[in-house]
């Protein structure tokens, strides 16, 4: 049990919701933050207290007065609250054509209404290439709001119905956990890919979009064969329904044995289908800094490996 009650921490986010998606006062939304809150945005950078965060996203937001914001879905669970948002750009063209890039969110109730933890996802190269059409097609600052804007129709499959009992998603995920590590330390990906359904759905916010066990299994083998040390721990996850949200920081060994960190933080999305298979997965990160995080290891006498 979290040291909130779940209505609380419900109240607190709707209210943080109302002041952000709603209203876009962003004075009033950062004074929702504690004093010393922590706030990661995986591009911008880290902001460090109350202040900073007001000062950093009043500046930002103000720049933008034409994009509007959408929750497609939040979990609530405890302490924390994950959610999946939408930022939409008009349509320049009058035509129906969207220009939107989603990123998820963990937050952290410290209570009083206020909480001390925030961490952004996204892959900035979906921001840079929507922002570039929407330039091309005619956007400017100028450019009326369209607060009608919801997520992107398609993006990502329905959760299953109906939800299986709470008890079976939990155990299956860490199922899927078990099986990546068994990957991790036989090489044997192909038995981590089997827990999907034959036509599952996989989207990778860097390596794209995969169709099918098949092409999941193929991609999976190829893309950790030149990191076989990579180990995945777990920070927490989250369970609504046959949705699970978790953030799983992807390791690498200190070559040296000094217990530096080489890692980086991924928003991993779930669906969970029933018997045991996974319908959907979404992996949100930056892999710019995945590939800092590489490249330091590598500085570091890390090796990766060459194997066919």
């Amino acid at each position: 049990m979290g040291e909130f009650s779940k209505s609380e921490v419900e109240q607190a986010f709707m209210e943080y919701r109302r002041r952000g998606v709603e209203t876009h006062d962003w004075e009033k939304w950062a004074s929702l933050f504690t004093e010393d809150a922590e706030y990661i945005e995986h591009f911008l950078g880290e902001f460090r207290g109350r202040d900073a965060i007001r000062e950093w996203i009043v500046k930002t937001m103000a720049e933008y007065p034409f994009i509007s914001l959408w929750m497609d879905w939040w979990i609530i669970s405890e302490d924390r609250v994950a959610l999946y948002i939408w930022n939409n750009l008009p349509d320049p063209t009058g035509t129906g054509k969207r220009y939107g890039f989603p990123n998820s969110t963990v937050l952290r109730y410290a209570g009083n209404g206020q909480w001390d933890y925030e961490e952004d996802f996204y892959n900035p190269a979906d921001g840079e290439r929507v922002w570039a059409e929407w330039f091309n097609d005619g956007g400017r600052l100028t450019t009326e709001i369209d607060r009608s804007l919801k997520g992107v129709e398609g993006w990502a499959p329905p959760v299953p119905e109906p939800a299986c009992s709470r008890e079976e998603v939990e155990r299956e995920f860490f199922e899927y956990r078990r099986r990546g590590d068994v990957a991790v330390t036989t090489g044997d990906w192909g038995q981590w890919a089997d827990q999907f359904t034959v036509d599952a759905q996989y989207f990778e916010h860097h390596f794209g979009k995969f169709s099918g066990r098949e092409e999941i299994r193929s991609w999976i083998t190829e893309t950790m064969k030149p990191v076989p040390e990579m180990h995945f721990s777990l920070d927490h996850y989250m369970i609504d329904g046959n949705r699970v949200a978790a953030v799983i920081p992807n390791c690498l060994p200190d070559p040296r044995g000094q217990g530096e960190d080489f890692s980086f933080n991924v928003h991993v999305i779930l669906h969970y289908a029933g018997n045991g298979l996974w319908s959907y997965e979404e992996d949100i990160y930056n892999p710019r800094e995945a590939e800092e995080t590489i490249s330091a290891w590598i500085a570091a006498g890390g090796t990766l490996s060459q194997a066919k």
